[in-house]
This record gives C-alpha cells, structure tokens and sequence, in this order.
C-alpha cells in the first residue's frame, strides 16, 4: 500500500505563511551584510573599445587598384584572437612591457572580456578591461583593439609575404648567377647571349617583385576601430544596492526551499482532508486541541461521533466497537472514553472494557481507582482467568446514566496469552447482555493485542495524532488490521491546530510496552487528547475492498 501527499494550495499558503518571519529575517540579515561587505571593496572599473568586422567589398577594383584583404572568419575567432597569448603580448607591449612573462600574460587575460554582436553583413567586437584604475583600464582596452588590428592585417599580408620571399630569393640567385657569368675573362658571344636572358628572366621576377610589394602595401585587415576605450566615471563593481538586493531575494529563495524540503520530508498528516486521501476511510471526528489540563471531550464532539460510529454499524446488534491507535499518546483511550459516555447518556446500554493491560488509564479516566472500589472489584484479568465469573462490572454515573466499565487497574503479566486464551468466550456472554460495548485496547504496531482482540468486533475505530502521527505508521496499522479480516469504520483526527500552519504538537512518547519494546512514559494518555469534532463527518470511497461504511 502506498500514500501519496498531496499539496493544495491552502497547504501551500500556509507554507508560505510559516515561512515568512524567519525567510524575512534570514534575507534581511544577508541583504544588509551583503551591503557593508560590498562598501568595503575596492572599486574596480569597466572601459570598452568597441570594433567593427565586416565582410571585403566587391566594388574594390572599381577605379583599377585590387586590394587584398584578410580571409573572412568567424565572429568567435575574434573573440579567441583577442585573448590570445601574442594579441596580449603585443598589447603589453604597447602599454610600456615589451617582453612580458607567461605570468603576466595570464593575470593580464583573467582582467579582459570580449563579447561579439553578429549579424550578416558586419559584426560589432566589445573588448572590455576592468581595473582599478579607469585611465589604465582604457590604455589597456585600446592597447588590445591595435593589437588586434595589426594581427587581423598581418593575416591579409600573410600569404604575400611568402610570394615576396620567394621573388626576392629568385632575383638574389639571378644576380649571384650573371656577376659569375661575367666575371668569366672569355665571354663569348654564346656566353653573353646566356647572361642577357638571365638578366631578362631577372627583370621580370623584379617587375613581379615590386608589384606584389604594392599589393603588400595595400593589404588591409577587416576589423576597423569604430568606438575607442574612455576611461570610466562610474565603478563597475561593487554595486551594495544590487548585490544586497540579489542577496535579499537568495535569502528569500534559500529559506523557502529549504522548508519545502523539510515538508516533502515530513510525513505526517496536513490535516484532516489530508488523512482521508491517504487512507481512504471516512473521518469519524475531528477533534482539535484543548487547553493543558482538560482531558474529556464535549459532548457534541461525543455526539458526532456517536452517531456517525451508528450509521457506520446500523445493521450491527449489539455494537462491539475497538477503539485502538498505530502508536501510544494518539488519544485513542479519551475517544473511547468520550464515546462510551456518549452512548451511556443516550441510554444505551453501554459497557467500557479497559483492554489495555499493559498501560491501563481508561479506568482511571471514568474516576476508578483500586483502592477507590469495594473489594475485590470484577477486573479484565480476573475474568479472563476465569471465564464463568458472573459477578456484576462497575458502574460509573455518566449525567444520571449508568456506564458499566471492566477496569484494568495495573499491567497484566502475558496480556495476549490471557486474551487468546477466554476474551471470545466473555465477550459472547457481554454480548447477551448489553447494547454497546466499548474496548480500549494498546497500540496496534507495538503488541499483538489489538489483533488479538479486533476479529471479535463489530468494528474498529483508529485514533491519529495530526501533529504527531507519521503516515507509515497508519499505513503499517490499516495493512495489519486487514491481513486479518477486520472491518475498519474510519479515523478519527485528534489534536488538530486550530491557528495557521501545521502543528507540530506535544513531545512525542514511547509506548514502552513489553517484548523488548523500551520507552520513556511522559504524560498520561488523557492529558495529550484535545478533541472536537467538525460539523459532519466527511466520508471516502471504501478502502481496497475493505468493508468499511462511508457516512455522512
């Protein structure tokens, strides 16, 4: 079986209404700190230079002269060239340090930032330096954008370079080639005729060499200054007012996702809607919580759930109802004291079992003591040892109205044995003999006693602690009750908040019954359950078959 929380958005609401004090406090603490930290930070200062790549134009040999440009490349490789080791060198240079260390050059690229504008025709470059001084800062900026042109137009020479290398060398050879053929003393006329076709071969190479020199000298690169660097008036960073306000509202982010983590973690009931949607059984009553101190319910808490416990077993005479609880301190022994006397002051015929041998309090609840009783008071344990006891149970006075109870004043040694052993044989003689019976028994996950008792009933009634229960734990006590056959009328909702926000309720107790199962007993049972219900039973479609009845 598996429950899934679902959140409304009145949960959400009320999240975000628990929240608020402490996010409120947490982003204004962050805010403010955030401010006076960034007020003590050196400002630092942001100048631009901004320069325009843009693709040759094809009316260059309009009036006759070719121009040679730079190969077109990508917008990106810009931005990589100008952080590039030699383009900073160069500017380092330019800036009074000519032969910059690997160390330098690297502090120097941490201060740079290029950022590329793009479009089909032309492309805009943005290269920014940030620095303490905003006169340096500027240099610096304008000393990358040159750097950066001289490297964009040594790409448009590149390749002529190499042609005017090679015409130099081939001109250099021609004159290595005739200075030795004329230094020949018979310099015949085969001879001469070699060296005029030399020096021919050397005229064209020379005519080709000053025209690709032209070419060189004309070659211009695509990038062109179109805004130089200024130094800048206003501080880039820090911003307090900014940096205070971005704080505020991670503080406001951080707080809240922080609570909405605790809540996916917290897996206990947002209330009554909440217990209905996981189990799948009707809500029998809604109890809120009452001052310290009160222990009984009110009686048109009672009432409510008096009546809707009828409409669930209408066709069921006499009623044996179980009232039991996943874990101890849920207020499982005030419901089923409060629903005993609700129906002992309708004239019910009504008898109260106090089945908690281990931790009996329903007895002490209704006003009965050990040594408050005549002697020898008919007890659970004594009529379970000896079935065919026919003695007469207490009798409390409930507004004028008798209420039979068969106490349990103290623990009972081997409780289940004693239970497995007779409680169906005197339970088939109590059913002879009153309308309504009423069975306060332990917690269902920590003994077996519950299980023991439940498949002799008409129905059984689970008691959750809103601030306390965790939905595992319901989950575990509806699988075991199932697993053997008992019918299951519905919940009731103890201890409900009644101002904004999830509950988080009384400190929590260990049942601390037998089979190794340690605890720390805190408070009396009674004194945890504040109870009221809401103004009708809200009602859910039958659980997995169970048979369960929806009531109005």
């Amino acid at each position: 079986m598996e429950y899934e929380s679902e959140v409304s958005l009145a949960d959400l609401f009320i999240i975000f209404r628990r929240g608020l004090p402490f996010a409120l406090a947490v982003a204004l603490g962050a805010a403010g700190l955030t401010y006076v930290l960034s007020k003590r930070v050196t400002p630092e200062y942001d100048s631009t230079a901004t320069l325009l790549a843009s693709k040759p134009s094809s009316s260059q040999g309009t009036f006759g002269v070719s121009l040679v440009t730079a190969p077109v490349i990508d917008t990106s490789a810009y931005q990589a060239a100008a952080k590039s080791y030699p383009v900073l060198s160069n500017a380092l240079a330019g800036l009074g340090e000519p032969n910059p260390v690997a160390s330098t050059v690297v502090s120097f690229a941490r201060l740079v930032t290029v950022k590329a504008e793009s479009s089909q025709q032309s492309s805009l470059l943005r290269v920014t330096v940030r620095d303490a001084n905003p006169v340096w800062a500027a240099s610096a900026a304008n000393a990358i954008a040159k750097a950066l042109l001289d490297w964009d137009e040594a790409r448009a020479k590149q390749n002529l370079d190499v042609v005017i290398g090679t015409l130099e060398s081939q001109v250099a050879a021609f004159d290595s080639e005739v200075e030795a053929l004329s230094s020949n003393p018979d310099v015949g006329e085969a001879l001469a005729n070699q060296i005029d076709g030399i020096k021919s071969l050397r005229a064209d190479r020379a005519m080709q060499l000053n025209a690709v020199r032209a070419l060189s000298a004309s070659a211009v690169g695509l990038l062109e200054v179109l805004e130089p660097a200024m130094p800048s008036l206003n501080a880039s960073r820090p911003r307090p007012a900014r940096n205070g306000a971005v704080a505020f509202a991670l503080g406001i982010f951080l707080v809240y996702g922080l609570v909405f983590i605790r809540e996916s973690l917290d897996t206990r009931f947002r209330g009554a809607d909440d217990l209905v949607r996981s189990t799948e059984f009707p809500l029998l009553g809604e109890f809120p919580r009452l001052s310290n101190g009160t222990t009984r319910m009110p009686l048109e808490a009672t009432s409510y759930l008096r009546t809707n416990v009828m409409f669930a077993t209408a066709q069921d005479l006499p009623k044996v109802i179980v009232v039991t609880s996943p874990r101890q301190g849920e207020g499982k022994t005030t419901v089923a004291v409060g629903l005993a006397e609700s129906f002992a002051r309708n004239d019910y015929r009504t008898l109260l079992i106090d089945a908690d041998m281990r931790k009996p309090k329903a007895s002490e609840m209704v006003g009965l003591s050990e040594s408050g009783t005549h002697s020898n008071p008919l007890t659970l344990r004594a009529l379970l040892e000896n079935p065919d006891l026919r003695e007469e149970p207490l009798r409390v006075s409930v507004e004028g109205f008798g209420l039979d109870v068969i106490p349990s004043f103290e623990p009972s040694p081997a409780p289940t044995e004693l239970l497995t052993q007779s409680f169906s044989q005197v339970l088939h003689h109590l059913k002879q003999v009153y309308d309504t019976i009423i069975i306060d028994t332990p917690p269902a996950l920590p003994v077996a006693d519950t299980l023991t008792i439940a498949p002799h009933a008409t129905g059984v009634v689970i008691v959750v602690s809103q601030p306390t229960t965790d939905r595992r734990s319901v989950n575990a006590t509806l699988d075991l009750l199932e697993r053997v056959g008992v019918r299951i009328l519905g919940t009731v909702i103890t201890n409900v908040q009644q101002t904004w926000g999830r509950g988080r309720g009384p400190t929590r107790y260990g049942y601390g019954y037998g089979y190794g199962y340690g605890y720390g007993y805190g408070a009396q049972e009674g004194s945890e359950n504040k109870v009221k219900v809401r103004g009708r039973a809200r009602g859910s479609g039958a659980r997995r078959g169970a048979r369960g009845v929806e009531v109005g």
